[in-house]
């Protein structure tokens, strides 16, 4: 049965005071870092890290060039999808030897930049290096970061939110691909509200949200 999910998919607001741009960059630095008290990032392979669903079947991973996000894929194959009609599905490092689909944040490549020695200092880099990606919605409470086909979101305070990170997806691509919908195992297929011209509308997005406390 479809679910009504209220989850924010941002449209990049122009801030236009530098001070308020500082605060949400410098405040989602902060609250991923209160999420990865207790989620910690795995350093899964030389400066680079990664947080783990807790089924296993979802990674945000971040290092000195990219952010990203992979998907196990068995799920969506279950529920028909045909890999091959996907250009964003294959093996994938963070997942070896399985099929995943991976998503990665836009315009962002510094090969110059040094790596920073911990998760939260490199994530601070990410962020300020992509803010133009990064977003905060004030009615969920959560910051986020569009990658391209896909979005994480991390809750700013996970001492009062139920939600503290989600993974969401767009449906349309797998949809295409074969994939039903509503027997995906592990995601939720749900509506959440977005601006288009102007207007709220209602949209179907595959969700995975995570409690982490």
């Amino acid at each position: 049965m479809k679910k009504t999910f209220l989850i924010w998919i941002p449209l990049l607001t122009l801030l236009t005071a530098c001070s308020s741009l500082d605060v949400v960059q410098k405040d989602a630095v902060r609250a991923f870092g209160d999420v990865m008290e207790v989620l910690a990032a795995e350093e899964y392979a030389p400066n680079r890290w990664s947080l783990t669903a807790p089924d296993e079947t979802a990674w945000f991973f971040f290092d000195n060039r990219s952010v990203g996000m992979a998907v196990d894929a068995a799920p969506f194959v279950a529920a028909g999808a045909d890999l091959s009609k996907l250009e964003n599905a294959g093996e994938h490092t963070i997942n070896p030897g399985k099929d995943s689909m991976y998503f990665s944040s836009p315009g962002f490549d510094m090969p110059n930049q040094n790596v920073k020695d911990s998760a939260i200092d490199q994530f601070a880099v990410n962020v300020g290096a992509l803010r133009k990606y990064v977003g905060y919605h004030a009615e969920m409470d959560h910051y986020n970061i569009d990658l391209n086909g896909a979005m994480f979101e991390w809750a700013k305070d996970i001492t009062t939110n139920d939600k503290d990170i989600v993974f969401v997806l767009n449906p349309e691509p797998l949809i295409a691909a074969g994939v039903d919908p509503e027997n995906v195992d592990g995601w939720l297929y749900a509506q959440v509200p977005v601006m288009q011209d102007g207007k709220e509308v209602q949209v179907y997005k595959f969700l995975k949200p995570v409690t982490l406390k």
